[in-house]
């Protein structure tokens, strides 16, 4: 074997069939066709000048020499699979500096915040800066480097100069706190009569206000506020009913989610960035952290 001059590329396809005993089921593995393995195969075997499978009408079978040449390839792939993950490992160590995250104080509290142990974990020498607001910080203005929102940006907010990307959904649910509820809370008319929080007027316009002042027929809430994280407090507290996120109402023990009519509200969540730093590789590492949190929790 030591004298025989290796083609990486073959052997690739003489793994594929090694380990799924047949050409065709190696080609599905590797995207390509029977006859292109069966190619590369024959190259092989004539490079060793021996034949490495026994053709059966059941599958490829290893000869003796094709035993020993699996068992090389082998040790040969588990040192590059760790050579890879020594050098992806080492790069994670190295990054560092800082990165600046602009998001709502209900994603930072409840999705972003109780999981940045597992971000530092892995990029132990990078900071994070989050800007918490309810105001939409200005990227262009380098005011954060990304941004998770629950809207899109549009021409007046530097829309043409940002790389934007759906990444999910939140719905909503109407809520209660357990206990401070009527037996037949489930019923819409139960929980109609019964207190409320909602939004204040300079957020009248979200979708989710309209609903709630529609539904309770315009009666005024026991708390208005601009804040969400506000509104979730006070329904835990037993002040009123109140739209919660579900991820966040679902996954509250002291939480009641109500029947009878329901909204079917949702916003979409967006991950945006400066068009500048889309190479940046501490942008790219919390873009791809984000991500994985929201296809983890919603």
């Amino acid at each position: 074997m030591k004298n025989v001059a290796f083609d990486w590329n073959d052997l690739k396809f003489f793994l594929a069939v090694a380990r799924h005993g047949g050409l065709s089921a190696a080609g599905l593995a590797l995207g390509t066709s029977a006859s292109t393995v069966s190619r590369h195969i024959a190259a092989l075997e004539e490079r060793f000048g021996a034949s490495l499978f026994l053709r059966q009408q059941t599958g490829y079978l290893l000869t003796d020499d094709g035993a020993v040449l699996l068992k090389h390839i082998d040790l040969v792939e588990q040192a590059m699979m760790a050579a890879e993950r020594n050098s992806l490992s080492s790069a994670q160590q190295e990054l560092s500096g800082q990165v600046r995250l602009a998001t709502t104080e209900m994603l930072a509290f409840h999705l972003i915040v109780p999981q940045l142990h597992r971000f530092r974990e892995r990029y132990p020498k990078l900071q994070v800066e989050l800007n918490i607001a309810l105001t939409r910080a200005n990227l262009s203005r380098r005011e954060a480097d990304l941004a998770l929102r629950i809207v899109a940006p549009d021409p007046d907010d530097g829309a043409g100069d940002y790389i934007a990307s759906r990444v999910g959904k939140m719905d909503f649910g109407m809520y209660g706190a357990t206990g401070s509820l009527p037996v037949d809370a489930n019923a819409a008319a139960a929980w109609q009569s019964l207190d409320y929080v909602s939004w204040d007027d300079s957020w009248a316009d979200l979708p989710m206000a309209k609903w709630m002042k529609t539904t309770f027929r315009d009666k005024p809430p026991a708390l208005a506020c601009n804040s969400l994280q506000a509104q979730y407090a006070a329904v835990r507290s037993g002040l009123g009913v109140g739209m919660l996120p579900c991820f966040i109402g679902d996954g509250d023990p002291t939480l009641q989610r109500l029947g009878g009519i329901q909204p079917s509200l949702s916003r979409d969540l967006w991950l945006v960035y400066h068009r500048d730093l889309k190479g940046s590789q501490r942008v790219i590492a919390m873009r791809d952290f984000i991500v994985e949190l929201i296809n983890e929790r919603l």
